[in-house]
């Protein structure tokens, strides 16, 4: 019996240790600087949606969960509570809303964000998050 609780007391041990280890480098990682970060893509809106509709597979493949660098004209700026959205409007559809590539802003851009009019070119940095009937961005800055 002595020698089955070593055994079992030895595996205990390795079981805690990568648990450690786990949560050390992979769940406690920390965030990327998206803000600082230098962008992977720089392109205009338009090139984005067209991409992302006409093959919306190859598109997600290239710019899912990278920095993407987005020069456009201001469709509408949403706010919702501490939640700041730019919305570049790209199909206009009354029936099912508006198509749209929507950034959600870092905290500190959002007095920034909700001084832009509608029609007003902006360039922002953010994380693309995908394509869900809308291109989703997130932790967005205004670079100009």
């Amino acid at each position: 019996m002595n020698k089955y609780l070593k055994i079992t007391l030895i595996i205990a041990a390795f079981g805690l240790v990568a648990a450690a280890l786990v949560w050390k480098f992979y769940i406690n990682k920390p965030h990327q600087d998206i803000e600082n970060a230098t962008p992977d893509f720089s392109m205009t809106t338009e090139e984005l949606w067209k991409q992302f509709t006409t093959d919306e597979q190859k598109a997600g493949h290239m710019y899912n969960d990278k920095v993407i660098e987005l020069t456009g004209t201001v469709g509408r700026v949403v706010d919702n509570d501490s939640v700041v959205s730019i919305a570049f409007i790209m199909e206009a559809d009354s029936m099912f809303g508006d198509k749209s590539i929507s950034c959600e802003m870092l905290k500190k851009y959002n007095d920034e964000a909700k001084a832009l009019s509608k029609g007003s070119s902006v360039i922002i940095k953010g994380y693309c998050a995908g394509f869900i009937g809308d291109i989703k961005f997130n932790k967005c800055s205004i670079v100009k």
